[in-house]
């Protein structure tokens, strides 16, 4: 009898420890599902803001790089495989830059980033060196002495897009190019001006 209550004992000790143990698998199957939800939080408002910075991103490649296709009509092509001297270059330069993507274009990577509050777009030759930065800006980044020479110059013109092409310091003594878009008896031209206020050429 002593025997027989000591197997009863036991078998619902046995039965107690299974329930306990599919419990806690229950719970941890739980865990995994709030982490998998916690590693993917995409709301529907992430989401839009995602598809809006993509819009933004490539309105911003489309306008910066308009009129100056390659030999074979070609625009940039994406890339992950820059030079190491180009990514550090770039790291250096720009620390704080987000959402960066990379692409090649007329031999040089270019590195299209937030460059807060606005996007850029920085051009590195091969060896690391930086050949310039492009932002679409408005007409209120525009040095003054930079407008008063274009309207004197054309005085009807309209001003479409404008791209400020940055320089890297003390390479050149001017510090910035402004590329401006007109429209010409139904074509597009595009012409350059320095931040003195001169009339000059760049090459793309």
């Amino acid at each position: 009898m002593k025997k027989l209550f000591l197997l009863s004992i036991g078998f619902i000790f046995s039965l107690t420890m299974i329930a306990q143990g599919n419990k806690g698998g229950h719970n941890k199957g739980n865990d995994n599902a709030k982490n998998e939800k916690s590693a993917n939080p995409a709301t529907p408002e992430q989401k839009l803001k995602a598809q809006k910075d993509k819009k933004e991103k490539n309105d911003h490649i489309k306008k910066v790089w308009a009129g100056t296709s390659d030999k074979g009509g070609g625009a940039p092509k994406p890339s992950k495989n820059q030079p190491a001297k180009v990514s550090a270059a770039f790291q250096r330069d720009y620390p704080n830059a987000g959402n960066i993507s990379w692409s090649k274009y007329r031999g040089d990577w270019t590195a299209t980033f937030q460059n807060s509050p606005f996007i850029s777009t920085a051009v590195y030759h091969a060896n690391g060196q930086r050949r310039d930065t492009r932002t679409l800006v408005t007409r209120n980044e525009v040095p003054v002495n930079v407008l008063d020479s274009i309207f004197k110059r054309r005085p009807g013109i309209m001003l479409g897009d404008i791209i400020r092409i940055e320089l890297p310091t003390g390479v050149n003594t001017v510090n910035n190019i402004f590329r401006f878009k007109d429209i010409i008896q139904g074509k597009t031209t595009y012409f350059y001006y320095n931040n003195n206020g001169q009339l000059v050429r760049y090459n793309y």
